[in-house]
This record gives structure tokens, sequence and C-alpha cells, in this order.
């Protein structure tokens, strides 16, 4: 990647301070980026990094303005500095990442009942079985298997080793990373009450992905028992999280790494459940909460609320009662002192009394 600096002023739409015929070949962060380099400041704690960085060209917040004297001479200033930066990375991207040129390879194993658009590219030993349909520009790469009866929109990126069940659907634009598998067999069982065996409940429903959606590797999103598993527009989840089976949620959710959905779980509008929180099921996360790390959540969430802890807590009372919990040692070691002090005097007064 060449780009000048007044390239990227058009790019972006930042106002730009600075020599305008300045040429950057890359990005990284300010502790690191070097000469021919651009970087980004977003929170102001960290304002010294960028009187000690390096880099040829540096994206501000608009309030900074004129603060900070030392540092790159040129400057980008906008009120999105890091939106503005990931607009470089992805030319970057496309330098690093150009795509093959779209074929469907003759090892790949299509069935002559699927249906392609137009310009599908599809790799090496990959599998579409019948009644499938694929829309235009969708690439599928190597070892990929889609099932029977599948949806596939228009524009999505199936990476390899993903696997698409028997009846799923994904909308345009979605990207489907390594190892992920939609709509494997939902976790159904039911107990005999009499011997205790588990007897397998079939699941017969299906997953929907809607448009604009990311899914990472090694994400599980299980098929409904009957219905649908869906995951709203724009939704995006990190590797290695775990769906459960007629589990919804509404668009733009962000679902971070190691989270589980326990069955029938119904996330709003804009959730953020961060890593390792988990969900029981058959509950209902408000539009906007935001569930902090290794929470625990066993009952349904209002809206905007922000939680922590396991049982999951309003996150300013968790914090309060873990401030407290580090106090107990002391508590108790002060608890001990009072009674004493009182046993001694019952003692007294029960000796004075004879």
């Amino acid at each position: 990647m060449k780009l000048t600096l007044e390239e990227i002023a058009r790019l972006t739409g930042c106002q730009f301070d600075g020599d305008k015929n300045a040429v950057v070949t890359g990005a990284d962060g300010l502790e690191n980026a070097g000469p021919e380099q651009v970087s980004f400041l977003e929170n102001p704690k960290y304002i010294a990094r960028v009187g000690a960085s390096k880099a040829a060209a540096v994206f501000l917040p608009n309030a900074l303005k004129d603060k900070i004297e030392e540092g790159p001479a040129n400057r980008f200033y906008c009120d999105q500095p890091r939106w503005a930066y990931a607009q470089i990375l992805a030319k970057i991207h496309e330098e690093k990442w150009k795509p093959e040129p779209v074929s469907i390879s003759e090892h790949a194993e299509i069935s002559p009942e699927a249906r392609l658009g137009k310009g599908v590219g599809i790799g090496s030993f990959t599998v579409v079985k019948a009644r499938t349909m694929i829309g235009d520009g969708t690439r599928v790469a190597a070892q990929v298997h889609i099932g029977f009866n599948a949806r596939i929109g228009k524009n999505c990126v199936l990476h390899p080793q993903v696997v698409i069940g028997d009846y799923c659907e994904l909308g345009d634009n979605v990207i489907v990373h390594p190892g992920a598998v939609i709509g494997a067999e939902g976790y159904g069982y039911w107990t005999d009450p009499k011997t205790g065996t588990q007897r397998k409940v079939a699941q017969v429903g299906r997953v929907v992905i809607e448009d604009d959606c990311e899914i990472h590797s090694n994400v599980t999103i299980d098929r409904a028992t009957t219905g649908e598993t869906r995951i709203g527009a724009g939704t995006m989840i990190d590797n290695l999280v775990q769906i459960g089976h007629n589990c919804t949620t509404g668009p733009n959710c962000l679902i971070i790494s190691q989270t589980g959905l326990a069955g029938s779980t119904k996330l709003g509008r804009q959730v953020i459940l961060a890593g390792q929180v988990g969900v029981a099921g058959h509950l209902t996360i408000g539009d906007g909460a935001v569930v902090t790390a290794q929470t625990g959540v066993m009952s349904d969430v209002a809206p905007k609320s922000i939680l922590f802890g396991s049982p999951a807590r309003p996150h300013r009372e968790a914090m309060k009662l873990q401030a407290l919990m580090n106090k107990l040692p002391e508590m108790y070691d002060a608890l001990k002192k009072v009674k004493a002090l009182l046993s001694k005097g019952e003692k007294e007064t029960a000796h004075a009394e004879s």
C-alpha cells in the first residue's frame, strides 16, 4: 500500500494538517509505528504516547486539536479516529489478502440439484448438497460442507472447514470463519423418570443468520428443536461461542469469546455479552444491556442494564460487594474482638452480681 496523506484525508474525510505529499505504506499502534506508518489516538488517557510516537501521521479527536505540541507533525482530525484508522487497515487488507480468481474446483462435490448464482467460487473438496442455493458473488473455500436445501445469500464468504447444516439459511454479506458449525443438532434429551435413561429428542428446526453478520472461528450455533435459531442482522460473534437451540438475537449484538447461551435465550438489540458470559435458558436480555466478562446470568435482564458477577448483579452493586469481600478478614478479626469484649463484660457483670 502506498498512499499520500492527501489521499488519506480524502478517503477518510478527516481534516488534515501537515505535508500532504508525504507517503505512508502501513499502519501500527502509537508505540510501534514508524516513519512510513499512520497511527491513531482514541482515548485521551494515552495522550503521552502521541508525543513519543515516531509515526508519519496520527488520527486525533477533534477535541484535541492544537492541544498536543509534541509528536508527529502530520495530523488528521475527526470525530471517530479509530474508524478513520480502520479504513486504512481495510486498504492494507485489500493488498495483503487479494481474493483468488473466481472458479469452481474440479475437486468439489456439487449436487446437480444445487443452484449457484453468478460469480460463485467453490474450493477443493467442498460439498454442496441437493436443492441448496448459493447467491451471486459468494465465495466458498476448500473443505466446506453445505447441507441439503440450505440457502446462502449474496457476497458471503465461507472460510475453510465451515459446516452449514441442512435447511439453514445465511443472508447477504455474511462471513463465516474456519471451523464454525451452523446448524448442528441442538442439545435435547428427555430423562426417563423411572430408569434415569436419557432419551434423545429430535431437533427438526433450522438456523437463520441474517444479513451482514460475522461468525468467527469454532463457533457452534445449534439448530432449533422446532422453528428457528435466529441471529439478527449485523451481529458479530467471536471465537468459541456456543449458541443453543431456539436462541434469538436482535440486530447488532456483540457476543464475545467463550460465551455460552443455553436454549431459548432471547437477546434484544445491541446487546453486548463479554468474554465467558454464561446465560441460563429461556431468559430475555433487554435492548442495549451489557453483561461484563465472566458473569453468570440466571434471570431476565432489563434494557440498558450493566451486569457483573455470578450470579449477575447491577455493576455498581457487584463492585461494592466485591470490595466488601476483600475486607472480610479484617471485619472478621474486628468481630472476634467485639465478641471477646462482650464476653468479658458479661463475666464481670455476673461476678459483680454474685
